[in-house]
């Protein structure tokens, strides 16, 4: 049997052994916040991708349904490896870093980790190991982008956004920021969130350009097409819609957490 105290825990290094012995036999689970560290303009938080999964962590483990794992807060951040702030990882060592922690889930008898991912460049890595460790018979993997799930759940409060908004630093995470970090965000300092022209093509965003009647993939350096390294309409951002989406956010994810346990992935 485990106390009250002990079941009330929910950041794993808070558990003792025997209390994570439990919490595995139980079948929590693991929720893992990633993300990156590098320049989004000089208006944002250079850790606002995990930070974003973190706290969206914190208050799914609050609501009882999962174990908060410490953040993984470095990514693949090659993109913006030219401007100050940044600090990434290479993508094989991001990968293999997930991995062993993911391995060591499962040793620990673990069977589903959910992770939460705002940063696009994480997407693939992600993919590519959670199909690997579910043909090993290792552990169940689901992701949650975080800022995908905004976007769609709070679509009424983005509605008026022009498609400018979703750019880097931008639309919903701004304004989620702005929600979790009310003093940290620095709106008035946000750069002008125009695309520049790479060797003549129009940039329809960091690596997609307009190439006659269709498009082609390029692969710019941040700063060679804006020179803050973010770019975005940031005119409606607010931290009143940053709290409507962060809530449905919340609830999805608790919703899908708790299906997510029941899923036999390992067979």
């Amino acid at each position: 049997m485990i106390d009250s105290e002990s079941a009330s825990k929910t950041f794993l290094p808070h558990l003792t052994t025997h209390e994570v012995s439990d919490a595995a036999r139980r079948g929590a689970v693991l929720l893992l916040p990633l993300g990156t560290v590098e320049s989004n303009g000089p208006h944002q938080l250079l850790g606002c991708d995990y930070l974003v999964s973190e706290r969206l962590a914190e208050e799914v483990a609050r609501r009882g349904a999962g174990l908060r794992m410490p953040t993984l807060p470095y990514g693949v951040s090659e993109l913006h490896e030219g401007m100050p702030g940044t600090f990434g990882l290479s993508e094989s060592l991001f990968s293999s870093l997930l991995r062993e922690v993911l391995e060591e889930a499962a040793r620990n008898g673990f069977r589903h980790a959910l992770l939460f991912n705002c940063h696009r460049h994480n997407h693939q890595p992600i993919e590519i190991l959670a199909r690997a460790l579910r043909r090993e018979g290792r552990i169940g993997v689901a992701v949650i982008d975080p800022l995908e799930v905004a976007r769609d759940l709070a679509r009424e409060e983005f509605a008026g956004d022009t498609p400018a908004a979703i750019g880097h630093g931008g639309e919903p995470l701004a304004s989620l920021m702005c929600h979790l970090y009310p003093s940290d965000v620095r709106l008035d300092q946000a750069a002008p969130g125009e695309l520049a022209e790479f060797h003549g093509l129009k940039a329809l965003n960091s690596t997609r350009f307009r190439f006659q009647g269709s498009k082609v993939g390029l692969f710019p350096y941040a700063e060679e097409v804006n020179a803050s390294g973010a770019w975005a309409d940031l005119s409606n951002t607010s931290a009143q819609r940053g709290k409507v989406a962060f809530e449905r956010l919340c609830n999805f994810t608790v919703d899908f957490a708790t299906q997510f346990a029941r899923m036999p992935l390992l067979g």
